[in-house]
């Protein structure tokens, strides 16, 4: 699951706390991986398999 906040929404100063509760939640399970797009990006650039040109 990608979570992408839009600004507008998470910017509000009174949001910040649930943001953290829900981030918080999510990360105590077992089995989550909390990473940058980049990070995904040179995952599957790793476990592809690359189609030869």
């Amino acid at each position: 699951m990608a979570l992408a906040p839009h600004p507008f929404v998470i910017g509000q100063p009174f949001r910040h706390k649930y943001l953290d509760q829900a981030l918080e939640y999510v990360a105590n399970h077992s089995g989550v991986w909390l990473t940058t797009s980049d990070e995904i990006a040179a995952h599957y650039a790793r476990t592809t398999a690359q189609e030869p040109a």
